[in-house]
């Protein structure tokens, strides 16, 4: 003798199979939705994006300043403020610096592998080299592929750091590790052996650099910290020698 199903039993069994299949369809959606999303940058993105920001603007405003620098020695930079351009890479500014035991202000221009200063109690500049004053040629800083900018790809282990306001900005921080050879290629100073602390401050919306803290043994055994401050990006900049 055949069973028959009664009819709202086939309905209620239709209505199940329905809604398996739609949550089915449901679950593989969202899985496929959330497999699709990309990841967020990462630290080395940000570095990577600053970098492209900083080529391109070509030209900008220069501040550093140097802390717990070594009573000890007798020649280094304790800060400098200038501008600078990238093609060609120049800079016409004032560098402060210990020289011979003694602290000067000396304006400071660098164009076409050439450096020209004038030093206290001279009446113009005068060509030189940095080898003879015992300081690096500050147009190297603004080399767009071995100056402040090659710092970026050379940074190990980039992680974020802290967020946070700084007057119209939001930075955010980007802390890693510098090999201490390219820290003293950059400027002449530093173990070469050691890795050097280093930490950006990227601007959010435009991924500006605006600061580079680099901490280390500049002057060894002891660290040292030189502190830069990077504005004015792309403004109108001309540097001729005097």
């Amino acid at each position: 003798m055949t069973r028959r199903t009664a009819p709202h039993t086939r309905h209620l069994t239709a209505l199940a199979l329905v809604a398996a299949t739609l949550t089915a369809c449901s679950d593989g959606e969202d899985e496929s939705g959330a497999s699709s999303a990309p990841p967020p940058p990462s630290a080395a993105d940000r570095l990577s994006q600053a970098h492209d920001v900083l080529v391109e603007a070509g030209s900008l405003h220069l501040e550093m300043t140097g802390s717990d620098l070594p009573e000890g020695e007798s020649t280094y930079i304790i800060s400098a403020t200038g501008d600078g351009t990238m093609d060609p890479p120049a800079f016409d500014g004032t560098i402060t610096a210990q020289m011979a035991g003694v602290q000067a202000d000396v304006p400071t221009v660098a164009v076409d592998g050439e450096l020209y200063v004038k030093l206290p109690y001279v009446p113009s500049h005068v060509r030189t080299a940095p080898e003879d004053l015992g300081v690096p040629d500050p147009a190297t800083l603004f080399d767009p592929e071995e100056g402040l900018v090659g710092l970026l790809g050379e940074t190990a282990d980039p992680q974020f750091g802290e967020r946070r306001r700084e007057g119209a900005e939001v930075v955010q921080e980007v802390v890693g590790t510098l090999p201490g050879q390219v820290v003293r290629d950059l400027l002449s100073v530093g173990d070469a052996e050691a890795d050097f602390d280093v930490s950006y401050g990227l601007v959010e919306e435009d991924w500006q650099v605006r600061t580079v803290v680099i901490t280390g043994p500049f002057y060894p055994p002891a660290a040292s910290t030189y502190s830069l401050t990077l504005s004015s990006y792309g403004a109108p900049v001309t540097v001729t020698a005097p």
